[in-house]
C-alpha cells in the first residue's frame, strides 16, 4: 500500500499543480484515517465512502474536491494493476452517485425529474435492448446504482396484488438498513405493465437485467449526449420519488421507499409546493 501511495504522489507531482497535489494527498490521508479499521484502502468497501461523507462537516464544494481526489487515486490504482476492474467500477459508481446526491443539496440545483418527452426519447433509443429493461428497473424502483450492482433475482417477491417488491438487505443499502421498495409507476396502468414485464425478466435475471456498473455508466453518458437529453441513472431515482410525491404518498412513506436517512431530507428536497399537485389533491378529496 505504501508503495502505491508513493507512486501516486510522484504521478501527482508530474500531472497536477503543487496546490492540487497537496490537496489530493490531504484528502486521501483523511480517508485513510476514517477507514482505519480496514486493512488497506485497496480493500475499501463502497459503503465506507458513504460513511466518510456522512461523517464529514465539510462544505459541498470541499466534499466534491475530496471525491475527485479519491476517484483519481483509485483510477491510478486500477490502471497500474493494483485494483481489479470490478472493484474499481463499484467504487467509481458510488463516488458518482454521492457527487450527484450531495450536489442536489444546493438550493439552485433541485433534483430534476425526467419529463414524459425525455423518457420517451430515452426509451425509444434503447427499445428491445437490455438497457431498456435496466432503465425500467431504475425508473420504477428508484434504486441507487450502488444497490443495483448488488441486486439478485431472489430480492424480488410478488404480493397478492401482483406487484413486485424489492427486499434490499441491510448490507446492500446506503444506510445499512433493510428496505422494502415497490415496483410502481405514476399510474395503475404503467404499474401493472412493468410488473408483467418484470415477471418475464426475472426468469433469467443475470441475462436480462445485469450489466457492470462501469459499462452502464459509460453507455448512459454517451446516450445522453447522442439524444441530447441531460440525464443520468440517478435521474430515474428522482423521477420515481417525484412520482410517489405526485401520487399523494405521505412523506414518511416516501422516505422509507427512497431510503432517506430522515424525513426532513425527503420533505426539503421533494415536497416543494406545486400548484398542479395541490389542485389534483383537492379534486381527489372532493371526488
Amino acid at each position: 500500500m505504501e508503495e502505491l501511495l508513493e507512486l501516486w504522489v510522484k504521478s501527482l507531482s508530474k500531472t497536477k499543480s503543487q496546490r492540487t497535489a497537496t490537496t489530493y494527498r490531504m484528502c486521501i490521508s483523511s480517508l485513510q484515517r476514517h477507514a482505519s479499521g480496514e486493512s488497506s484502502l485497496l480493500e475499501l468497501e463502497p459503503k465506507t465512502l458513504y460513511s466518510y461523507v456522512d461523517a464529514s462537516n465539510l462544505s459541498v464544494s470541499s466534499l466534491l474536491t475530496h471525491l475527485s481526489a479519491i476517484k483519481h487515486f483509485y483510477k491510478f490504482a486500477f490502471r497500474r494493476g493494483w485494483l481489479s476492474k470490478e472493484h474499481y467500477s463499484e467504487l467509481e459508481a458510488v463516488i458518482e452517485e454521492i457527487r450527484e446526491e450531495i450536489s442536489t443539496t444546493k438550493p439552485q440545483r433541485p433534483p430534476k425529474a425526467l419529463t414524459l418527452e425525455e423518457l420517451r426519447k430515452i426509451f425509444e433509443a434503447v427499445r428491445n435492448t437490455k438497457y431498456e429493461r435496466i432503465y425500467s428497473l431504475f425508473l420504477y424502483s428508484g434504486i441507487r446504482l450502488s444497490e443495483y450492482t448488488q441486486l439478485r433475482g431472489e430480492f424480488f417477491y410478488k404480493d397478492k396484488n401482483g406487484i413486485y417488491w424489492l427486499r434490499l438487505p441491510a448490507e446492500v443499502t446506503k444506510r445499512n438498513r433493510e428496505r422494502l421498495v415497490p415496483i410502481i409507476g405514476p399510474s395503475r396502468e404503467e404499474t401493472l405493465n412493468i410488473n408483467q414485464n418484470l415477471q418475464h425478466w426475472l426468469e433469467d435475471y443475470e441475462r436480462n437485467i445485469r450489466v457492470k456498473a462501469g459499462s452502464l455508466q459509460v453507455f448512459t453518458n454517451r446516450l445522453s449526449q447522442r439524444i441530447k437529453v441531460p440525464f443520468s441513472l440517478h435521474s430515474f431515482r428522482h423521477t420515481y420519488i417525484t412520482n410517489l410525491v405526485n401520487a399523494g404518498f405521505p412523506a414518511e412513506v416516501v422516505k422509507e421507499f427512497a431510503g432517506h436517512s430522515n424525513v426532513k431530507t425527503t420533505i426539503d428536497i421533494y415536497y416543494r409546493f406545486n400548484q398542479e399537485r395541490a389542485r389534483s389533491l383537492v379534486e381527489s378529496f372532493l371526488g
